[in-house]
């Protein structure tokens, strides 16, 4: 199955309204999927590739930054240091499509 499908089998899952929570794991396993193209990676460890992609200087600061909010653990009231998970995951995705050339 083409990862590029699998990313927006992920994200289909999203819910108008969904649980804060559910959603920011859907955003972090999609940009992790993505993630894994780039760098290779066959692990079962999504996070793991947001976690690299956070720590790569060689990652645009604007989509470094992304990674970091996603892999950021929540504050002491629960809340994540991500606005916009989904949109961090989108800006992660499209510069995967970008750099992979979307294959």
């Amino acid at each position: 199955m083409n990862w590029l499908h699998t990313i927006d089998e992920e994200l289909q899952r999203l819910r108008p309204g969904e649980n804060p929570g559910r959603t920011r794991t859907i955003a972090r396993r999609a940009a992790g999927m993505a993630l894994q193209q780039l760098y290779g990676s066959t692990s079962g460890d999504l996070l793991a590739a947001v976690k690299q992609c956070a720590d790569d200087p060689a990652i645009p600061d604007e989509v470094r930054s992304a990674a970091q909010r996603l892999s950021a653990r929540l504050d002491t009231g629960f809340r994540s240091p991500s606005a916009d998970p989904v949109g961090d995951a989108m800006l992660i995705i499209s510069f995967v499509k970008q750099r992979t050339g979307g294959t």
